[in-house]
């Protein structure tokens, strides 16, 4: 134990050191102490009447500014400003604001500036003012979750409120190298904002999916000019040269599948697709062949008693399966994807021929629900495969 005369010596000889003063008096021992963080929770629950107030019609960017722009132009306060950016995060998603950095920018702009700032480098070390260092955490990991870069404005305020040495915008530089690193790397590149219309999304989906040929097209059915279709919808297929000349070359006695649906995600939403497949004709698996791979670069020159051309395979001959095609209809149904083969049969003339069976993995509505009626159900809920005959 420390006598106390060695004490009062200790702080009588900070007094030629003023700057230490801040860092061990009890006031700034305690503001920064971690026990401060335990009142986040409360912070993120806590409601604000001004969001309530808005009508469910009137929820846009628009009238989320007027929000923000009412609780900035009201009377100064001390208070409230952590619980005010916890509401305003929880509101972003329901406004469709989540993307959008204006909207950041304003939400940050109704922190005070020049309160919690840190005066030293020990102060920054140490989290001085945690609640609200920790809410602007939170709020910048929020804008990485949906995408957002931010800006040189964004870096000013964050340096205003909280100096340039503090955690926040350390987060916010990080930020700023990783997500320009990472932004434009993408292959399947999506248009900033994404289309809320089905159809559009599923054109992204399928071009994503038909990007292995460069030679596929995408085209656009519609049900109404298909005799007999029950379903009025659209139907967004892609196919290449390669899959009709393998329609063409496939036996009339072997069956092909309808199979799905299948799951492809662009950006945040999901898109069921279907396949036109059929099982392989050939042993592929011993016939492996890397035209990128220099070590298997033959010269034909040098090997003149080859009598025959070797028959290399194409994308869609995979080791499993044919692939003849793919799809994504407005319903996914059963008489969607019977009116897409229909579709097909003018420039595939042999699918008139060709057996073609369905082979539903899960329901995707209530009408596959009673296709696949009295299959089995694993543990995890989806039902069975549901095989049936298409009727040409």
């Amino acid at each position: 134990m420390v006598p106390l005369p060695t004490v009062t010596l200790a702080i009588k000889g900070l007094r030629s050191f003023p700057w230490l003063l801040p860092l061990i008096s009890p006031s700034r021992l305690i503001q920064t102490s971690p026990c401060c963080l335990a009142s986040l929770e409360e912070d993120k629950k806590s409601e604000v009447s001004l969001f309530k107030t808005v009508k469910k019609h009137d929820k846009e960017k628009e009238t989320y500014l007027n929000v923000i722009y009412t609780y900035k132009n009201s009377p100064p306060r001390k208070t409230g400003h952590v619980q005010f950016i916890y509401a305003a995060m929880r509101y972003m998603d329901e406004f469709g604001v989540n993307e959008d950095l204006e909207v950041y920018k304003a939400v940050m702009d109704t922190m005070p500036k020049g309160r919690f700032v840190s005066r030293t480098l020990m102060q920054a070390e140490l989290m001085l003012y945690p609640r609200e260092q920790q809410c602007a955490i939170e709020f910048l990991e929020k804008m990485e979750n949906n995408g957002v870069i931010p800006d040189e404005e964004l870096e000013m305020m964050l340096i205003n409120i909280f100096g340039d040495l503090a955690v926040p915008l350390r987060k916010l530089r990080r930020m700023t190298y990783w997500q320009g690193k990472f932004k434009n790397l993408n292959p399947w590149p999506w248009p900033h904002p994404m289309p809320n219309e089905p159809l559009e999304l599923a054109k992204i989906a399928i071009e994503k999916i038909a990007t292995v040929d460069v030679q596929s097209t995408i085209t656009v059915f519609h049900t109404d000019s298909v005799k007999e279709s029950i379903d009025k919808t659209w139907i967004v297929s892609a196919s290449s040269p390669d899959q009709e000349r393998l329609i063409a070359e496939h036996p009339q006695d072997v069956a092909a599948y309808v199979e799905g649906p299948f799951k492809v995600w662009v950006s945040k939403g999901a898109v069921d697709y279907f396949l036109l497949r059929a099982d392989p004709l050939k042993n592929w698996k011993g016939n492996n062949y890397d035209k990128d791979d220099v070590s298997n670069f033959e010269v034909n020159f040098w090997k003149m008693n080859r009598t025959s051309l070797a028959h290399r395979r194409a994308i869609h001959e995979q080791d499993e399966q044919t692939i003849f095609g793919i799809c994504a209809t407005g319903t996914s149904s059963k008489d969607s994807l019977l009116s897409w083969i229909r579709c097909l049969q003018p420039r595939n003339p042999m699918l008139e021929k060709i057996p073609i069976l369905f082979k539903f993995r899960q329901p995707v509505d209530e009408q596959l629900r009673t296709l696949n009626a009295g299959q089995p159900v694993d543990q995890q809920g989806v039902q069975g495969e549901s095989v049936e005959k298409i009727e040409n």
